[in-house]
């Protein structure tokens, strides 16, 4: 009896280990931490950008990239030659001015050359930040449509802003001025769009109709859970907001 009872127990006991084996081997390597930490708003220039993840990563076909809040790339790194574990990368960013960036990152394990990848979010204030809801006469009005506050969405998820002025003097890459509702010029003026505290600045073409004077712009993917958008009009040079800001809470589903 003795002697099934511990054939039995060796056989639990072998069948547990094969399925511990088998699953370790399914394991992806895991951003656990960055710097600058995501959704970090900076007072100054990072010197460096780094990523450490969850388990040694192989030699080759790592990468780590910065983009700017128009989605240009900025700089590429990879393996940081100062963590002998291989369990970091690293990038040396060029010269950043205030705004919105992305970094991505791109790893591929040490052991069975399982890709994983994703991407983190930090933004850089700039040297003067005046208080929201400057009076600005001359500027259009906007409002924000969509998404609506407290709603429930899926991703990708849309930006839907309204106003009566001219678009493309509305953004950047619009020859940096903004026509006003009685003709008056506001120059250095552009649209924010500030998602969970990193402000992305799109240009003409990264928004499309969605309407008389309402515009979208789709957002790269986020994680599920609770997040707020902001959007208002604001000098170039601070990235001040200028006139009201308006905001939402909305909740991201997988």
């Amino acid at each position: 009896m003795k002697t099934g009872m511990n054939a039995l127990i060796q056989l639990i006991a072998a069948s547990v280990l094969a399925v511990f084996t088998a699953t370790s081997g399914w394991a992806h390597a895991e951003m656990t931490k960055s710097s600058p930490a995501n959704g970090t708003t900076l007072a100054s220039p990072p010197t460096a950008i780094q990523a450490w993840f969850s388990e040694e990563l192989a030699s080759s076909g790592n990468r780590l990239q910065l983009y700017d809040a128009h989605e240009k790339l900025l700089a590429t790194g990879g393996l940081d030659p100062k963590v002998s574990s291989h369990t970091a990368l690293r990038l040396a960013p060029p010269r950043l001015r205030p705004g919105g960036y992305l970094v991505r990152w791109h790893v591929v394990s040490a052991d069975d050359n399982a890709v994983s990848q994703g991407y983190f979010r930090f933004s850089l204030r700039g040297t003067a930040m005046a208080p929201s809801g400057v009076a600005a006469p001359s500027l259009p009005a906007l409002q924000l449509i969509a998404p609506g506050d407290h709603s429930t969405l899926k991703n990708p998820v849309a930006i839907v802003v309204q106003t009566p002025g001219d678009i493309k003097k509305l953004t950047m890459g619009g020859g940096g001025q903004m026509s006003g509702m009685g003709g008056m010029a506001a120059p250095g003026v552009h649209l924010h769009i500030v998602v969970d505290g990193v402000a992305t600045m799109p240009t003409s073409d990264q928004l499309t109709a969605a309407g008389t004077h309402r515009y979208q712009y789709v957002l790269a993917p986020l994680s599920a859970g609770t997040h707020m958008v902001k959007v208002f009009w604001a000098e170039n040079n601070s990235h001040q907001a200028l006139g009201p800001v308006h905001a939402a809470t909305f909740t991201v589903t997988p």
